[in-house]
């Protein structure tokens, strides 16, 4: 199956996203603590407000919700059919480096202003994607970061996406089993590398 990839560290800040995302009410997402930096926050947007109407978009690795109000305020401005972000979480906080803690209730309070368009899965990656039954058109990867959990990630949601859908992975640039994964199982499916 064909896809695109993108790895969202080192892309160069797109002035006119940063206003338009402001000018169209979005700037609360920016005051949730997140990994991303703000180039990448506003790939994110960029990408999902690009989407066509009706797409579905999957984030891996939802935390306290930053990545999935930037995925949703890009998507909240598509018109037609919405477009749905689907959230993935165990939201227990095991694979983070401050320790194990329960982000459930910061998370829905953080993207409480897009809870029309996000739809939450609680568990672990592996188990919602066998019963997930969407094709997706954007996939964000940002849940474990090791070799294994990395890999199981991919081998469990690249079925559901569309023929040339859009992949996006978080932490390339020193996640060692994050970069091993792209190397062996996604860049052989890439039909075109965009940065």
């Amino acid at each position: 199956m064909p896809i695109k990839i993108l790895s969202i560290k080192n892309i160069t800040l797109y002035l006119s996203e940063y206003v338009r995302f402001h000018l169209k009410g979005h700037a609360n997402a920016w005051n949730i603590f997140t990994h991303l930096t703000s180039q990448e926050r506003m790939m994110l947007y960029h990408f999902s407000h690009h989407l066509e109407a009706g797409s579905t978009i999957c984030e891996i690795g939802s935390y306290l919700g930053a990545s999935a109000c930037f995925l949703a305020a890009g998507a909240s401005e598509v018109i037609g059919q919405p477009i749905a972000v689907h959230c993935v979480d165990t939201w227990d906080n095991k694979g983070m480096t401050e320790g194990p803690r329960n982000t459930w209730n910061e998370f829905k309070r953080n993207v409480a202003s897009y809870e029309n368009l996000i739809i939450t899965h609680r568990g672990k990656s592996a188990d919602v994607a066998r019963d997930f039954k969407k094709q997706i058109d954007l996939l964000f990867l940002d849940g474990d970061h090791t070799y294994n959990g990395c890999r199981s990630d991919v081998e469990s949601w690249f079925p559901h996406l569309k023929p040339g859908g859009l992949v996006i992975t978080h932490d390339y640039g020193w996640a060692e089993g994050v970069q091993k994964v792209v190397q062996e199982f996604i860049k052989p499916l890439i039909t075109q590398l965009r940065q």
